[in-house]
């Protein structure tokens, strides 16, 4: 197979897609006997959605440590003002967040010690390696392990969790089947159990909700198992978080995922979503996806929030990475036009890792009549709760409550008795008061 098809989209940074009819169709016939056995796995799902049904959350007092954001060395393109690592580290340092996901694409190795620079950058969080593979790799068993090594040799002392492996059901990513990922996660296992036992490996690393990819990743005899599951669980084709895809919203995607984790004997019950955003219209060629699925920059700052407050409500989810920091197409700043621009998102995370780090999940409704969501958690000044619809508004009462505050901050009433009106775009009410 030509290695020129795969080729890198530094717009989007992602793989473009393969157009070649021939070459997809020898793909198709090489990874055919893979593609039976995940066929094949479809038929234990049955069971696992019993089990999710009968295991809906993991209940309140839960702790929220798990709000995490990717950041990238910014690559240079004539249509981008080039943000430094300096300026990214203030950013990060502004949002207040305290765990990253920094990407480490092999195809790169040469420059590694250009990403050992940018990841020192950061050495004061919690970062997490994922690990990009890329073709020659995955072939050159040999070549993996020493481009492994060099990476686990470097950061031993800084980064103990690597994710091996990204969006492994597309064959545009590199693999042709889960078979050949397997095996690139072998030499990873073997690499570590052999030279350095205290790192974490993360896998599976499966692309949205593909229940069949995903319960193939993880039922299998390959001697391979993995610390903790990653998932890039994107839900922008269905649009709203807690709109349903198979019959079930991000929340029922959560409890199916980690249904198929916890009977599965390969992977610690652990379940961590690396990857998730919607594409901004009128951002192409920069959009990771087009159609219908793309968004507003007011919706995004919506969907960004409710997801997370769906993924906290799940009690399932031990990190949750917004993808990303800096990208015209869908990021939380746009540097377009010789600017650089934090959108309505970026002062939206930054309220929510304000008030929602570190604060204990008190309770979570959704009352079907009014269609309101609500969501309460005590951090260490009270009790904060969000409010929000989906496609509808409501009138709602804000007795009790000290702040009335916008999901970017915005003080909406000093009156405690007055009528809010409750839509796609979260309100937060606290019974203490807030001071930015």
């Amino acid at each position: 197979m030509p290695k020129n098809i795969y080729q890198w989209d530094q717009h989007s940074d992602q793989p473009h897609v393969i157009r070649s009819k021939t070459a997809k169709r020898k793909l198709y016939l090489r990874g055919a006997k893979g593609s039976v056995k995940t066929l094949l796995c479809s038929f234990i799902l049955p069971l696992t959605a019993l089990r999710a049904l009968l295991d809906k959350r993991r209940g309140p007092q839960l702790k929220i440590n798990n709000i995490g954001l990717c950041v990238n060395i910014d690559e240079p393109l004539p249509e981008k003002k080039v943000v430094d690592t300096q300026s990214l580290c203030n950013m990060v340092s502004e949002l207040g967040v305290d765990n990253l996901l920094i990407r480490l694409p092999l195809a790169d190795i040469k420059n590694l010690e250009e990403h050992l620079n940018f990841i020192a950058s950061f050495a004061n969080k919690n970062i997490l390696i994922c690990i990009l593979q890329d073709r020659r790799h995955i072939e050159d068993h040999s070549l993996l392990e020493n481009s492994l090594r060099l990476i686990f040799s470097a950061l031993e002392k800084h980064c103990l969790q690597y994710q091996i492996g990204n969006a492994v059901n597309r064959r545009k990513w590199g693999f042709i089947s889960l078979e050949e990922y397997f095996a690139f996660f072998a030499i990873a296992q073997t690499l570590r159990d052999n030279e350095f036992p205290h790192i974490k490996l993360l896998g599976s690393s499966i692309i949205d909700f593909e229940l069949p990819n995903f319960a193939r990743s993880l039922y299998h005899r390959y001697p391979i198992k993995y610390d903790a599951v990653a998932a890039l669980l994107y839900v922008d084709r269905r649009g709203a978080p807690e709109n349903k895809q198979l019959g079930v919203n991000l929340l029922g995607k959560i409890n199916s995922f980690f249904s198929i984790i916890s009977s599965s004997k390969k992977s610690e019950n652990e379940l961590l979503i690396t990857e998730t955003n919607w594409p901004l219209e009128g951002t192409e060629p920069f959009a990771p996806a087009v159609g219908e699925c793309m968004v507003s920059e007011d919706m995004q700052t919506a969907y960004l929030l409710r997801y997370y407050f769906l993924m906290f409500a799940s009690g399932k989810v031990s990190m949750c990475y917004w993808h990303q920091l800096v990208a015209p197409g869908y990021g939380l700043v746009d540097n377009r036009n010789g600017e650089i621009r934090k959108r309505e998102a970026f002062y939206a995370f930054k309220l929510l890792v304000t008030l929602f780090n570190n604060a204990q999940l008190l309770t979570f409704e959704y009352h079907k009549s009014t269609q309101l969501y609500r969501l309460s958690v005590r951090n260490s000044q009270g009790v904060v709760t969000a409010l929000w619809t989906n496609a509808t508004t409501l009138e709602y009462s804000a007795t009790n409550s000290s702040s009335v505050l916008s999901c970017t901050g915005k003080v909406m009433t000093q009156n405690a008795h007055e009528k809010i009106i409750i839509s796609d775009h979260p309100t937060y009410l606290l019974d203490y008061n807030f001071e930015t």
